[in-house]
């Protein structure tokens, strides 16, 4: 109903009214008990009517309740997804960036071991031509 349809009707009911007050005193002590009656007849079906409309407009702001919180639940649990999701990016990105590192670092270790190596061969050749040296002389001393 309309909220022009719901006024007519509220104006029409208020017509009645003052049509049922009009008559209502010119009625005997018997008729009044009876519009009395009559009226809370109305009353009661229109109060059950109410009721009805209230229980129908309740279940009804239940049902959107309900689907209101499923909406907003499901809308957070993909929110928490989505930041489980970066944040799993960003860890894999992490991830990838430390692994990155180790094996600079590593690379950086096995070239400082290779120079190391080439050093020690240095090192390792001087001596042996050291010694060598050291014999020929201590030989060629030993000769004459």
């Amino acid at each position: 109903m309309t909220v022009s349809e719901k006024v007519d009707a509220l104006q029409k009911r208020a017509a009645d009214l003052k049509g049922s007050f009009e008559a209502a005193r010119t009625e005997t002590n018997e008729q009044v008990p009876a519009r009395i009656s009559k009226a809370k007849a109305d009353a009661a079906r229109a109060q059950d009517e109410v009721n009805a409309k209230a229980a129908q407009a309740a279940d009804t702001a239940q049902s959107r309740w309900a689907a209101m919180k499923a909406d907003v639940s499901a809308k957070v649990s993909q929110m928490q997804e989505d930041i489980d999701r970066k944040r799993d990016d960003r860890d894999v990105k992490a991830a990838q960036r430390d692994a990155d590192n180790a094996e600079d670092d590593a690379l950086d270790a096995l070239d400082f071991a290779a120079w190391a190596v080439d050093q020690a061969e240095i090192s390792v050749l001087d001596a042996i031509d050291a010694r060598a040296w050291a014999d020929a002389r201590t030989a060629a001393s030993s000769s004459g």
